[in-house]
């Protein structure tokens, strides 16, 4: 099992579990929330540049 991020410019690989069988919710659930995370996080810097670039035209 692996788990991916599609951006708008490439696919990175989060994570790999090559040996995952069975009941997987365990182990990836807490990647998930990181992602997510993440995301968050990638938001607000996204924000606070395009806030950072407007600012500069000023």
């Amino acid at each position: 099992m692996t788990a991916h991020l599609g951006l708008a410019t490439a696919e990175v690989l989060l994570a790999s579990w090559p040996n995952l069988h069975g009941d997987w919710t365990a182990v990836v659930h807490p990647t998930l929330h990181e992602v997510m995370g993440l995301h968050t996080a990638m938001s607000i810097a996204t924000d606070a540049l395009h806030l950072a670039n407007h600012l500069a035209t000023r």
